[in-house]
């Protein structure tokens, strides 16, 4: 029986295929092991999305256990869809079967992107494609300098090379502070990078055109590996998430900072609520935060709360 080590956080359908692999089989072969009476979504080209993911039932679990030659506490630690249950196939007169049921993996433990092939490789001694439950603020490859991307875009790409892009790593590091900040003040870090995503993103589509935007199609041009070409709209959406990233955590940094909130309420109307201006104060210091000039690109935050901050709210 041959080993296969998982990964933190991979998908279960990602260990069934390394383990496949181990054996020289296609993962078709070895999912024969389980009774499946559905199939795996598939992309609008038909190939199976790389995002596919199965739940299994506990005679399942078993089953994949044995095959990996890993206990089912070692994958119950490491893969996030070994414990779901799906009452169809874990009740009923079949359940003692190995059973398996395909879902998409945003709707078992979240977001999906592939792993960095060189860790995998020093993980578990095999340098192939793994896919694991990855959230956005978790893409950057330290290590080996990349960006891993969603296994969702249907695009060939599994990682973007940004050596050339310190201020992208730089910003990977900062996060770490800004989410123990986002703790200490009872905010939960992902809900503060979505929300500062969500912003940033908006600024990305307001800057469709590039006019007067400089500093985001300088690094597009450098995650594309010098120049993008005439596939400037494939690397938009390739990219997007790598090179707003200093960006976002600045806007998260900016979220947590009571005198920023303080201006966010006067920008607003102190009272009388109206959408933030981006002539107001707000967005001329969050412009000098992130050391560029905001005022074309518009809205910079949904409407404010009319609620002042609290004196305490402020001493945080």
């Amino acid at each position: 029986m041959l080993r296969t080590v998982p990964l933190a956080g991979e998908l279960t359908s990602s260990l069934v295929s390394r383990a496949a692999d181990r054996y020289s089989l296609p993962a078709s072969g070895v999912l024969r092991l389980w009774t499946c009476r559905h199939s795996p979504v598939r992309r609008a080209g038909g190939g199976v999305r790389t995002d596919a993911e199965i739940v299994l039932n506990d005679a399942g679990r078993a089953v994949l256990a044995e095959l990996c030659g890993v206990s089912p506490r070692v994958l119950a630690r490491a893969l996030p869809a070994f414990t779901v249950d799906d009452p169809k196939i874990s009740s009923g007169q079949e359940a003692a079967l190995a059973q398996v049921r395909w879902r998409t993996a945003g709707t078992v433990a979240g977001e999906a992107a592939f792993a960095c092939r060189s860790c995998t490789a020093r993980r578990t001694g095999q340098a192939q494609r793994a896919v694991r439950y990855l959230p956005r603020w978790q893409r950057w490859c330290a290590r080996h300098g990349r960006w891993l991307l969603d296994t969702d875009a249907d695009q060939p790409l599994e990682h973007l090379d940004l050596s050339a892009v310190p201020e992208v790593a730089a910003a990977q590091r900062r996060w770490s502070g800004v989410a123990r900040r986002a703790v200490r003040s009872g905010a939960q870090p992902g809900q503060v990078f979505a929300l500062a995503h969500a912003v940033v993103a908006r600024w990305w589509e307001e800057a469709l055109h590039w006019e007067r935007e400089e500093i985001w199609p300088q690094r597009l041009h450098l995650v594309a590996g010098g120049h993008a070409g005439t596939d400037l709209q494939r690397w938009r959406i390739v990219g997007r998430d790598a090179v707003i990233l200093p960006e976002v955590v600045a806007v998260a940094d900016t979220l947590l900072d009571p005198a920023m909130a303080e201006l966010v309420w006067r920008d607003s109307g102190a009272g009388r609520p109206r959408p933030l201006s981006a002539d107001g104060a707000f967005c001329r210091r969050l412009g000098e935060r992130m050391d560029r000039h905001l005022h074309h690109l518009s809205p910079p935050l949904p409407r404010a709360s009319p609620t002042r901050p609290t004196p305490r709210a402020r001493a945080t």
